[in-house]
């Protein structure tokens, strides 16, 4: 093991955080494996290797600790309980601007609302241009999905947004993500 609460960006906007950076070889089809100490304790997942030039032998591993209470969700609920609040986004670059007329360039742009949903019952609409949440500036849909992941169910979150040319602020309660397929 040569980190702890490594954080390595493996998709444009996708980060994944708390990893175990490793030397313990992690090849192609091993995702998802066991990383045990020596002890052999599981001390992680198996998630990604970097492969570059210049760059050998470095694994990552999503921490147990990170990984049991999912593992605990899915094995009695059959899913992830999570905050939730009913939202469909995307990044807002130069392209998703001009094809949706949007004012500004950045931010994360409102696809799509569920009915009954917090953001419906907080008057978000699509095409709303979220900048912040719970005070803190937003700019990709992944740093606004963690965002609401680390909040708690139950949370009231500030939601600054731009429609049309307006700024705007409402407050949203995060309820428990419905079970798939309802």
């Amino acid at each position: 093991m040569s980190g702890l609460k490594v954080s390595l960006e493996v998709d444009q906007g996708q980060t994944l955080d708390d990893l175990i950076e490793t030397s313990a070889a992690i090849n192609p089809g091993n995702s998802g494996g066991p990383l045990v100490n020596m002890k052999a304790e599981v001390i992680g997942i198996t998630s990604a290797k970097v492969a570059a030039v210049g760059v050998e032998g470095l694994g990552y591993a999503i921490s147990s600790k990170t990984a049991v209470p999912t593992i605990e969700q899915l094995i009695t609920q059959g899913f992830i309980i999570r905050p939730w609040l009913g939202v469909t986004l995307y990044t807002v670059d130069q392209y998703v601007s001009m094809i949706n007329r949007l004012p500004v360039d950045k931010g994360v742009v409102v696809a799509y609302i569920r009915p009954g949903s917090p953001a419906a019952e907080a008057g978000l609409q699509e095409l709303d241009v979220i900048t912040k949440f719970k005070g803190k500036d937003v700019t990709t849909a992944e740093e606004l999905i963690n965002a609401i992941h680390d909040s708690k169910i139950g949370d009231e979150a500030s939601i600054t947004f731009i429609r049309g040319n307006v700024t705007k602020t409402t407050t949203a309660r995060l309820i428990q993500s419905p079970a798939p397929g309802s």
